[in-house]
């Protein structure tokens, strides 16, 4: 290798053209980069909740839903006055008109204004519009609000049972997916101009395609946002450890180029952005500086050493001792988030195959820019006793040395702790709760879910496979059974399907009895009352209840929450009876909840894989580096008790498990082995010399152990920016991740010496 790092130090230009040009084609490829915030399309196409959804939209023109939320608090009617119903009426043409919206059937457009009400006639029955246009008189509004109440149906869906609030539900135009946020911020602007006109009215927007328009504009923010400040706080970390300009804009430099190079490379193969890929770049920043670190340091330690003859032999001399240890932690870092390609969710394999992509870079960019620039650079080394954390890397040795029984027992009682908080573990994930609770998508989402029957949905499709086979009296029945025992549950709001409308209209052919309001006890007399309302109501209107040769069926539950428990719950609660309600039909499951539920599942099976293999990948790599099982063993420790300590926390203080921090362990793990393999490494090399152990602690805090506490300070800092996150997974992951390599740095820095004394003893 010395013949390597000889060719880069004496033709040093060419290596830092070569390293330009290679710049220049990454960053050309930049503006191809793209965002995904559809979870849809990050689901494997062979899952259930990916084909019930599309077979929902196929069958039953189902899709997600806009929800916009208009609340009058201050009229003492609520929104049943003049103002409001014609603020609705505005809103509802509104939507009609931009090509941004699908409003062709009932289904995809639902307000005051589009909502029908069914009344029995001496002719039969009669299909009308609860609101055909903004009603203005104290007797015509009095009338709108008997017949709602009368009707049932909407209460709780359309108006809230109170009557302070109103919901419009619309569906994007299918040409819009991918481009929700061009939708939320049509419908802010609009907004806005409702507010500047003044009213007593507030208008709240959320539902799916807006969390995922909303996720669109905070992604690209917070990347904007993190960077500068984890540059600065890199800057500032790398003057107080080297003391110069040239020890700051040198692994500066580094950490840019491989963000250069990992972004190129993804967008060059067409990769798209991620929610949990915007953490890359962050990562790369905090984790591709520890190399640079390592080198300069021992660069700086070799030249201050005053045994070597010139510039060029104390960068070489630094490279020959290094290379090994980081090219080791490069790799082991690199199989730990590559072990991540074992998930079946397409944004968790993306995130370890192009965070390894990055470190390697990292590496690559490191072992030939460094030794090339410090080359060319004037020489200006700071000799060891100068550089930073001096008296505190003594401090270290001596409590190490002095007091071993101590460092025991405080990580033994850490232990112990900890695996009573995994006991306590739970697993949930909403996607509201990635939003801060002071965000106004989560705060409209909370208010709407307390006055509405909830802004969240489980969708139930059930197959007959005979024609007319719904229209069967013990199937409409059982339809009603299962309706009944959702809205037993307080996550369930209200429920609807045919079976419902069908109860209805069986209602109103009776005089408008209550007691009439149960399902049709034949099926000619369903269809006599389908095609009775046909006459008068569109033909379309319950396509989003029943397919054309009535054998499939959709009930829509609304759910005031979209917790992954919840929707888990209720899963297995509905499948339970299945064989009681419909012995003779199938049962699938699909919707937004479903679809959270099983998108939670799949992370954190995903995770659990991945940190198992990954283990494994790292063990056998140490193994390969170290020669000893003993020695890959505690390579893993350090890194091993963090995780575990910090699920342990979690378990303790109730933070559960789901989409934002099932990936901590693996990023942990990923991050926090270096840590053990530079000690370990340093700590057998002085051991070779023949040094005791006391000698030996003290030799590697003074070189390997400053630049694991720079690195520490550096990648914990660089995750606690996280915390000026939008997003709140964001903010969660950074004090995980900052909490995990906080105590992976005491743990190898404390106890791994101790160890080590023990294990040799």
């Amino acid at each position: 290798m010395q013949q390597i790092f000889s060719f880069i130090v004496h033709r040093a230009w060419l290596v830092l053209l070569l390293l330009a040009i290679a710049t220049v084609s990454f960053v050309s490829q930049l503006p191809k980069i793209k965002m995904e915030t559809n979870i849809e399309n990050m689901l494997p196409h062979s899952m259930d909740a990916y084909l019930n959804k599309k077979k929902l939209e196929k069958l039953f023109s189902s899709a997600d839903m806009v929800v916009i939320g208009i609340t009058n608090n201050q009229s003492p009617d609520g929104i049943y006055n003049p103002h409001t119903l014609k603020l609705v009426d505005e809103l509802t043409g509104w939507l009609q008109m931009h090509k941004e919206f699908r409003t062709l059937a009932l289904s995809d457009l639902m307000s005051l204004s589009t909502i029908k009400d069914i009344r029995g006639t001496p002719d039969g029955m009669q299909v009308e519009h609860f609101m055909r246009e903004p009603l203005t008189t104290p007797a015509s509004i009095s009338h709108l609000r008997q017949r709602l109440d009368d009707n049932g149906i909407y209460m709780g869906s359309i108006v809230s049972e109170d009557g302070k609030g109103t919901l419009i539900v619309v569906r994007p135009d299918p040409s819009y997916i991918g481009h929700y946020h061009d939708i939320y911020q049509l419908i802010k602007d609009k907004v806005s101009e409702i507010d500047a006109r003044g009213g007593p009215e507030k208008i709240l927007i959320t539902g799916r395609p807006i969390i995922e328009g909303v996720f669109g504009a905070y992604m690209p923010q917070d990347m904007q946002q993190m960077q500068p400040m984890i540059l600065a706080l890199l800057a500032l970390l790398l003057f107080v450890a080297f003391r110069n300009i040239r020890g700051v804009l040198i692994p500066l430099a580094v950490v840019i180029l491989s963000e250069l190079w990992m972004l190129g490379t993804m967008a060059a193969v067409g990769i798209p952005i991620y929610t949990v890929t915007t953490l890359l770049p962050i990562l790369i920043l905090a984790v591709g500086i520890a190399d640079s670190v390592h080198l300069l340091t021992h660069i700086r330690v070799e030249a201050g050493r005053g045994q070597v003859e010139s510039k060029q032999h104390a960068i070489i001399a630094g490279m020959s001792g290094m290379w090994s240890p980081i090219l080791m932690t490069t790799l082991t870092t690199a199989a730990g988030f590559l072990a991540m390609l074992t998930s079946d969710l397409l944004p968790m394999r993306y995130f370890g195959v192009f965070a390894a992509v990055g470190i390697i870079y990292a590496f690559i960019i490191t072992i030939l820019f460094i030794p090339a620039i410090e080359a060319v650079l004037p020489h200006r080394e700071k000799a060891l006793k100068q550089l930073a954390f001096s008296g505190y890397l003594n401090w270290v040795s001596r409590v190490v040395v002095h007091h071993p029984k101590r460092i025991m027992a405080i990580f033994a009682l850490l232990i112990i702790g900890s695996a009573y908080g995994l006991s306590q573990l739970q697993v949930n994930s909403s996607l509201v709760s990635e939003f801060r609770p002071s965000d106004p998508i989560r705060l409209a989402d909370t208010t709407l879910n307390a006055h509405f029957a909830g802004t969240n949905s489980l969708d139930v499709m059930l197959d007959t496979g005979v024609q007319d086979g719904v229209l069967s009296p013990s199937f409409l029945a059982g339809m009603s059974k299962l309706q009944a025992m959702a809205e037993t549950e307080a996550v369930v709001g209200d429920s609807s399907s045919i079976a419902e409308f069908l109860s209805e209209m069986n209602k109103v052919m009776h005089e408008g009895k209550q007691s009439w309001r149960v399902t049709p006890t034949s099926s000619d007399l369903a269809a006599q009352y389908l095609l009775l309302y046909s006459f008068s109501g569109a033909p379309d209107d319950f396509d989003s209840f029943i397919t054309s040769d009535y054998s499939q069926a959709h009930i829509r539950i609304q759910l005031k929450s979209d917790s992954s428990a919840d929707a888990e719950h209720l899963v297995h609660l509905l499948e339970s009876h299945q064989q009681a309600w419909f012995p003779n039909a199938t049962m699938e499951f699909a919707g937004t909840a479903y679809t959270t539920f099983r998108f939670s599942d799949l992370i954190i099976t995903g995770q659990i894989q991945s940190l198992l293999l990954a283990l494994v990948f790292i063990f056998l790599l140490c193994l390969v580096m170290f020669r000893r099982l003993g020695d890959a063993a505690l390579a893993l420790l350090p890194v091993s008790i963090s995780v575990a300590v910090i699920y342990g926390i979690m378990g303790l203080i109730g933070l559960p498990l789901e989409i934002g921090t099932a990936i901590t362990g693996a990023m942990a793990l990923g991050i926090g082995v270096d840590f053990a393999i530079h000690y370990l490494y340093r700590y057998r090399y002085y051991e070779q010399q023949g040094l005791g152990h006391e000698a030996i602690v003290v030799a590697s805090n003074d070189d390997t152990g400053r630049a694991l506490l720079f690195n520490a300070l550096v990648v914990i800092g660089g995750f606690l920016i996280l915390l000026t996150a939008h997003l709140y997974p964001q903010v969660k992951l950074g004090v995980l991740v900052a909490g995990s390599m906080a105590i992976c740095y005491l743990a190898s820095c404390y106890l791994f010496p101790v160890l080590l004394k023990a294990r040799k003893a």
